[in-house]
């Protein structure tokens, strides 16, 4: 339930800042994301094995979609914030946001791996994809659609990059769930790529 209302509560807050956000221009995707799909199970929590570690304690979220990247996904506002993505401590954020009607946030979780989210992740479901050469959960509400989508990427030891994919309008949350989903792999393949120029 903890993890449940602590993912609620992210979302919330980030709705109420894409509410606020005004000006820019939807930019529409240009170029293939990388590429992204379910995953063979090479571990015992199915999880396949990380090809190298990207540690994300000194990263800044906010630099992880580029300017380019942003036209790509339709936002144009980045603002940093500190968020309560996993329990246990707050996780360095960034808020992305533009005029379609959704918005990303990315985080650096640096206290908790991907395994948390298979490990009886309460009130939400995991599952094992890839997002590139690394393993990834695909995190949804159990039972729940319209909501978000989120990916966790595995990319060090008790540490994930993640990538929430956050409906804002009505018409935006009506979508199919695996539109949701599809677009959240979409900006952690983005996420991902970047955090590799950066290592």
């Amino acid at each position: 339930m903890m993890r449940f209302s602590k993912l609620a509560t992210v979302l919330i807050c980030a709705a109420a800042v894409s509410a606020c956000t005004i000006g820019g221009e939807k930019g529409s995707p240009t170029t293939a994301a990388p590429t992204t799909g379910s995953s063979g199970k090479d571990s015992a929590n199915g999880l396949p094995a990380r090809p190298s570690n990207l540690n994300v304690d000194s990263v800044d979220p906010c630099k992880l979609f580029t300017t380019d990247i942003m036209k790509q996904i339709g936002v144009h506002e980045a603002v940093p914030r500190k968020a309560d993505l996993v329990e246990g401590e707050q996780s360095s954020a960034c808020r992305y946001s533009g005029n379609g009607g959704f918005g990303y946030t990315v985080g650096a979780v640096t206290h908790k791996g991907v395994s948390y989210w298979i490990e009886g992740s309460g009130n939400t479901d995991g599952k094992v994809i890839k997002i590139a050469d690394f393993g990834a959960v695909e995190i949804t509400l159990k039972g729940g659609t319209g909501f978000d989508c989120s990916v966790a990427i595995d990319v060090a030891e008790n540490q994930q990059l993640m990538i929430s994919y956050i409906p804002t309008t009505t018409s935006e949350k009506q979508k199919d769930q695996s539109f949701l989903c599809e677009n959240a792999e979409k900006a952690a393949g983005y996420a991902l790529a970047t955090l590799k120029t950066l290592k």
